[in-house]
């Protein structure tokens, strides 16, 4: 078994076992999303009186993905495009991908990616939207039209997370390939252009320390998706390097916090063992982790078929391991945890998608949120009527609308996991009392 740990020369920030981020002078966020959203936030309203959609999230292709998808004239012919171009557009194949499945776009041509950015700035201007998060289903930074993309979304004036998992960043080649022309020979170069997007905030997927099993998990998801060839941990290893130097290191210098958070998801069980020791790594250094197992969309839903109890037993011991140290580092108070309990993202505020946000697909079809994509988490407005009555028609007739705007909804779109039971158990381990 051999462990890379990819910030091995970046010191951590604290010298005493109980200092704390405000004790040293570190600013830290505790979101996913960038942002708290507070009682009074989620109390707004837009101008008209509705309730405002605080939170967007959103998928889409390259345009030359697109057209090839929709100029196919048989199943066949789609289906070829699907796996050939869209997955392939990502170069990994992960086990458990919430997006990989082969009825994915259910019958639904796609969408440009200029009506959906037009979707998006309708969310800024008209519903208040203040962070918005690409899920996939490829990897956003594989476009050359990328920057374009960028400046469009960074003259809106919102957060944007983006999930990254791509050997890109840690690839030169694969850089000269895409951005050669574009005069970005390099990762680095990369990295370094990304970052002057002051808004931007990158999402790394990084699931364990040990080598191989990280490259076994990036192969396999789907089948007829070609695996990565190369040493994923290597490139990963080098990609970690460059976002925390330009998106972290550069900000916690200037007082600011951190534009780089590290996704531990999914959580299986041979991963569950090293939750705690992702978080307290990366934590010490700067960088919040959000943790969680897996969701019930595409390949994702078969890794919980049958939660096993010993899983279950380690996610426990996990989780209250990494809430006890989050509060002791100050990430998370205790009034924080006595108000909401603990979050579906171990040691880290919850998500307020169910009630507060909106997942557009790349077909135009509104969902709950990227975790679950069966019938009874779509919403009932097809992308043709989205598309001619726009986003503020759309959003007072959505599941999520009608939800009360507050912080812990619970979370349905993971398996059946995080139940009171669930709760009280880790806080019984929190507290010692077992």
């Amino acid at each position: 078994m051999k462990k890379l740990y990819p910030l091995g020369k970046v010191r951590a920030l604290f010298s005493g076992k109980g200092e704390t981020f405000s004790d040293i002078g570190v600013k830290i966020n505790p979101s996913l999303e960038g942002m708290d959203f507070t009682k009074e936030m989620l109390s707004e309203k837009t101008t008209n009186g509705n309730k405002k959609l605080l939170s967007l999230e959103f998928c889409w292709l390259p345009v030359k993905i697109v057209e090839a998808y929709n100029s196919a004239k048989t199943e066949e012919e789609k289906y070829a495009v699907l796996v050939g171009k869209v997955y392939s557009n990502c170069r990994l194949n992960c086990k458990g991908c919430f997006a990989k499945s082969p009825d994915v776009f259910k019958g639904h041509p796609l969408v440009h990616p200029e009506k959906i950015l037009d979707l998006i700035g309708e969310s800024v201007k008209k519903l208040g939207a203040k962070t918005v998060k690409y899920l996939g289903p490829t990897e956003f930074f594989r476009d050359r039209d990328v920057f374009k993309w960028l400046d469009r979304l960074d003259k809106m004036g919102v957060v944007i997370g983006i999930f990254v998992k791509d050997p890109l960043f840690g690839d030169d080649e694969e850089v000269e390939r895409l951005f050669g022309a574009q005069g970005i020979h390099t990762s680095e170069e990369l990295v370094r252009k990304l970052s002057s997007y002051q808004k931007l905030r990158i999402l790394f997927n990084f699931r364990s320390f040990d080598e191989d099993l990280t490259n076994d998990l990036v192969s396999g998801g789907f089948t007829g998706k070609e695996n990565y060839s190369g040493n994923y941990k290597v490139v990963q290893t080098r990609a970690l390097q460059l976002f925390y130097e330009y998106f972290a290191k550069r900000e916690i210098e200037q007082g600011k916090e951190a534009r780089l958070v590290i996704i531990n998801a999914p959580l299986i069980e041979e991963t569950v063992d090293e939750a705690f020791d992702i978080f307290r790594y990366f934590l010490d250094r700067g960088v919040i982790t959000c943790t969680a197992p897996s969701m019930q969309s595409g390949c994702g839903r078969g890794l919980y078929q049958e939660v096993k109890k010993s899983f279950l037993k380690k996610l426990h011991k996990e989780y209250a391991k990494i809430l006890a140290y989050s509060l002791k580092r100050g990430v998370i108070s205790s009034e924080y945890l006595e108000r909401y309990g603990p979050s579906p993202y171990a040691g880290i505020n919850h998500c307020a998608q169910l009630c507060n946000g909106l997942l557009i697909r790349e077909t135009g079809q509104l969902l709950r949120c990227p975790g679950a994509d069966h019938e009874g988490w779509r919403d009932e407005i097809s992308p043709i009527d989205l598309l001619e009555k726009g986003l503020a028609w759309a959003w007072p007739h959505t599941k999520n609308y009608k939800q009360g705007s507050r912080v812990n909804i619970g979370c349905g779109a993971k398996p059946s996991i995080f139940t009171q039971k669930f709760n009280e158990k880790v806080l019984r381990l929190l507290s010692g009392k077992e």
